[in-house]
């Protein structure tokens, strides 16, 4: 199952209390249902959205007060993975998410 790192968390908190969302809302994890006609070098593509629950069918991931929902579709491209941000050196007020392997697991981040 995906692992939420305690900076991603933090991060996640803070878009969801910016986005003045409720109580139980999350980050939603899913592939998107046009993929790019050409896929960049990182391999699956996946989108990320804020919103107040999980579909019913979600696996949700929870880290501190965070909560990430992972659609059905993404699951098995994320079960060995953690989620992380990177800070970018130009804004410190902005992060990136990021995907990497889990300790432990062969393969570079993604």
């Amino acid at each position: 199952m995906l692992m939420v790192t305690e900076n991603a968390s933090q991060a996640i908190e803070a878009i969801v209390a910016n986005a003045e969302m409720p109580d139980g809302s999350g980050l939603r994890i899913d592939t998107p249902d046009q993929p790019p006609a050409t896929p960049d070098r990182s391999g699956v593509p996946l989108q990320l959205e804020v919103t107040s629950q999980p579909a019913a069918q979600d696996q949700v991931v929870s880290e501190g007060d965070a909560k990430v929902f992972v659609a059905p579709a993404a699951a098995p491209i994320l079960d060995d993975k953690v989620l992380d941000i990177r800070v970018s050196e130009d804004d410190k007020d902005r992060v990136q998410f990021v995907i990497g392997p889990q300790q432990g697991q062969s393969g570079g981040p993604g």
